[in-house]
């Protein structure tokens, strides 16, 4: 029954899997061979790509010489060959296939040490040293949720206007939130909440953390910061095991400093005075496969990380298969939560009537999804917001949602977004047909063609 609510969180999740795949395409060749001699990282990237994706790597791994690309095809199903022709292409801009005249192979610097990730060789530090005093007895699986928890809600709360009774977050995060355009400053009032930060609220936190670490990417490149180190850093973090406690002692003093800096978003917990640290599940759940974190915990969209038995952590504290909105044919919308920032984020797209102490209506209206629309958020992540936090009693229906709710949610997006922009290369007055035709066939593969005229031999 929650296959729904999953297949569209996963979707959100992938999205911003494929901005990480971006920056990774971006960076230069000697950049890449030194990510890839990090077993850590090899390790992270293999767990980011699609169950395509793997396959076609873990089937090359143990070979030792390369294959004819055209074998590779004969891989999958004629109706599948689409899919697996544009994972090829995407595995080789990521450098992890390497092809020349017409054979393929595993890149071997990322074959050698994929290969030392699973089977446990090469440099075990990459993983991380495990801290070998005495375990601070305060520091459990349940106060490090509630740590996490209570970070990430400050700078959601931070950003929705809602930080009354919140410590501010630090200079670091408001730097980050700043310069990703998520709050902008306006006339002196400070820092408020952009159309990219609406769009923000109600992506799920794995895409959420993915944001902010894209941008500490970013700000370390423009801090002269090497690069290649602080990517390899931020790929051991999310291999690590959460609440484990890892030694600081063989950091850097960049690796230092990115510890500090994390801690600010929930990220870590820091002991600086017993020189060790503790990985949360907002980072060692980004390469799970799901917006969850390990066996026990799980994430909802709003930022909070609870498990069955850990009903008191955090503000949003529910549990993730028991979802808190009933949404009724009518447009009529009943929330079952006194969370101040839950609420806040329902305003931003529905038009709130009345609340009580652990409980809210409204309902959604043309004139508040329009408003939604006007700040940048879309008609699918409305969607996706509503059918995660589903209430059990919704589930009980397939779809999810009522079908006449989400027509109509999308026809009130389409009243104000007629056209859509796309960035796009027009190509004409080629020389030959032949030569049309091999560049038709190729855009057709990786699925890049928005239109084509084969008997002006044009091509969008």
């Amino acid at each position: 029954m929650a296959t729904t609510a999953q297949a569209t969180l996963a979707r959100s999740e992938d999205e911003f899997r494929l901005t990480i795949a971006e920056y990774l395409e971006s960076l230069p060749t000697p950049f890449i061979r030194r990510v890839f001699s990090n077993p850590a990282a090899c390790l992270a990237i293999f767990r980011l790509l699609s169950t395509v994706g793997k396959q076609l790597i873990i089937s090359m791994l143990y070979l030792d010489s390369p294959l004819q690309l055209h074998d590779m095809h004969q891989w999958a199903k004629p109706d599948h060959q689409r899919t697996v022709k544009a994972k090829i292409h995407q595995l080789r801009k990521l450098q992890i296939l390497v092809e020349a005249k017409g054979m393929v192979s595993l890149n071997a610097i990322f074959r050698e040490q994929l290969r030392n990730a699973l089977t446990g060789g090469g440099d075990f530090g990459s993983f991380g040293i495990v801290y070998r005093g005495p375990r601070d007895p305060r520091v459990t699986a349940l106060w490090l949720t509630r740590y996490a928890s209570e970070r990430w809600e400050s700078i959601l709360h931070f950003m929705v206007g809602q930080s009354a009774d919140v410590a501010p977050p630090s200079e670091s995060v408001r730097g980050i939130l700043k310069m990703s355009h998520l709050m902008d400053e306006s006339n002196g009032e400070g820092l408020r909440i952009s159309n990219s930060g609406f769009q923000f609220l109600l992506q799920d936190p794995v895409s959420q953390v993915w944001t902010v670490l894209l941008q500490y990417l970013r700000l370390a490149e423009m801090q002269d910061m090497d690069v290649v180190e602080v990517l390899n850093f931020l790929f051991q973090l999310v291999s690590l095991q959460p609440g484990q406690q890892y030694s600081t002692e063989a950091l850097t003093k960049n690796q230092r400093r990115m510890l500090n800096e994390l801690c600010d978003f929930g990220l870590l917990y820091l002991d600086g005075a017993a020189r060790r640290f503790y990985p949360t599940h907002l980072i060692t759940s980004l390469t799970s496969g799901s917006s969850g974190a390990a066996a026990t915990t799980t994430t909802t969209t709003t930022g909070s990380t609870i498990t069955s038995k850990l009903s008191d952590v955090g503000e949003m504290a529910v549990p993730s298969e028991a979802g808190y909105i009933i949404l009724e044919t009518n447009c009529r919308l009943y929330a079952y939560t006194s969370s101040p920032l839950q609420i806040a984020i329902l305003n931003l797209f529905a038009h709130l009537v009345n609340r009580f102490p652990n409980f809210v209506t409204g309902a959604l209206t043309r004139e508040s999804i329009r408003s939604a629309i006007s700040h940048g958020i879309t008609a699918d992540q409305i969607i996706t917001f509503l059918t995660t936090n589903a209430h059990p009693q919704m589930h009980g229906h397939m779809p999810v949602l009522p079908i006449t709710v989400t027509d109509q949610v999308r026809l009130w997006e389409r009243e104000r977004n007629r056209l859509h922009p796309v960035h796009a290369h027009f190509y004409k007055d080629f020389n030959h047909k032949s030569e049309f035709e091999r560049v038709f066939r190729y855009a057709q593969d990786i699925g890049v063609i928005l239109w084509a005229n084969t008997d002006k031999m044009q091509l969008v």
